[in-house]
């Protein structure tokens, strides 16, 4: 474990509070050593609030925090914050609750995943990680339906004309979601995601399921009625791969959620509550895919030990991309174009360092420099084409991505 002094003098007293604090929810560290460290350093707030945001871990930083003395004005802070934070929570479960049942009325079944479900299934508390989206997985034949039954009740498809251009085949194909916003009046007050795939179809999986096993589930109650939820096992799996191979562990927000459900799949397995077939989904997992280095860094930075698979390579270059905040700094270019290649070139170096094998990382490189040519919905709503004139994407999207990068509709 990185002792916070190091962590303070290579970057900041506000980050090395952060890390501080989620050290403190793991019990590697307590209140006095909390104390103690505020007490001899002088804390940028403003500049700790934004740091904060960035790393989305605000609700557990803010509930460690408002267990010691403070300032009034930083407790207030901090504590209308937390307020706010835990009504959009309680609003997100709601209306996640609302919409399967709604659906659930159409024949439509819809199972809650990452969201207020991840936080009440691992952390026993809607309240206890940001989320801004409503993520819900459903099986590809409900997806026309399930567009129906949300743009009657006043949500707005995005990209509802792309889809019925390339036709429900070609987009279950080459997708992996279909979006949704709510508004009142220009505000949004929610955005969902219907996910029939874990993760985007450029990504390479060396055990081949992108798919959610959903014929067994558990129930948990989510605001005020119970609803179906995925196995423990399998919701790690699922927001493992998302974490490590989209999100590339770029923020602490994600070694935080892997730590946290490491600990509670090892609670589950401690009780021999797991079968054959989750034990052998586990060990699957470690076997493909680098959970030892997702082990290493959150040992470095959370000070959880966690049983390694086997010793991979060093985690110093993840771990300065999370304490220094630049996961999102690849898209503050200038020039989009730049832009582009940036973010592109930063998600694979990353996102290859999840993969055990090298013939595995040859296979997602590949895979993802073949995809980058194929048409985007951007490409197809920039220029109208007819179906039969489709390949013509294909030589449209390179100068897309040069002179119009991004989304043209929203331009």
């Amino acid at each position: 474990m990185n002792a916070i002094t190091d962590i303070n003098n290579k970057y900041n007293s506000s980050i090395a509070l952060i890390v501080l604090c989620c050290r403190i929810h793991f019990k590697s560290s307590n209140l006095d050593d909390l104390k103690a460290f505020i007490s001899v350093n002088n804390i940028d707030w403003p500049e700790f609030y934004i740091n904060c945001r960035k790393q989305k871990v605000r609700p557990i930083v803010y509930r460690i925090l408002l267990k010691i003395e403070l300032p009034e004005a930083i407790k207030k802070s901090l504590s209308n914050e937390l307020n706010r934070l835990t009504l959009q929570s309680f609003e997100q479960a709601k209306e996640t609750e609302r919409i399967i049942f709604l659906c659930g009325e159409k024949g439509i079944n819809l199972i809650p995943y990452k969201g207020t479900a991840f936080s009440k299934q691992f952390f026993g508390n809607i309240g206890m990680r940001e989320s801004s989206d409503i993520d819900l997985i459903i099986t590809p034949e409900d997806l026309p339906k399930a567009i129906e039954t949300l743009e009657k009740d006043g949500y707005s498809p995005y990209q509802k004309e792309y889809y019925q251009w390339v036709g429900h085949e070609n987009f279950i194909q080459f997708h992996k979601d279909f979006s949704f916003d709510k508004h009142i009046r220009t505000k949004r007050i929610h955005h969902v995601e219907l996910h029939f795939n874990i993760i985007g179809k450029t990504t390479y999986l060396p055990d081949y399921r992108n798919t959610f096993a959903t014929q067994q589930t558990t129930t948990y109650q989510l605001f005020q009625k119970e609803v179906d939820c995925l196995l423990p096992v399998e919701h790690f799996r699922a927001v493992a791969l998302h974490h490590m191979l989209m999100d590339t562990m770029g923020y602490l927000k994600t070694v935080v959620d892997l730590a946290q459900m490491f600990q509670s799949i090892q609670d589950i397995q401690s009780n021999q509550e797991l079968n054959s077939k989750e034990i052998a989904v586990l060990k699957k997992m470690e076997e493909k895919y680098n959970l030892s280095l997702v082990k290493n860094l959150i040992k470095s930075l959370l000070g959880v030990d966690l049983p390694i698979y086997s010793s991979q390579k060093s985690i110093n270059s993840l771990r300065k991309r999370i304490l220094s905040g630049s996961y999102r700094k690849v898209r503050e270019n200038k020039s989009p174009f730049f832009d582009t290649i940036s973010f592109t070139y930063t998600q694979l170096k990353y996102s290859t360092c999840f993969y055990v094998k090298r013939i595995d990382k040859f296979k997602h490189l590949s895979k993802s420099f073949i995809n980058i040519m194929h048409p985007q919905p951007e490409d197809c709503t920039s220029i109208i084409l007819p179906k039969y004139l489709f390949f013509m994407y294909y030589i449209i999207r390179p100068f897309r991505l040069v002179f119009f990068p991004g989304d043209p509709t929203k331009k």
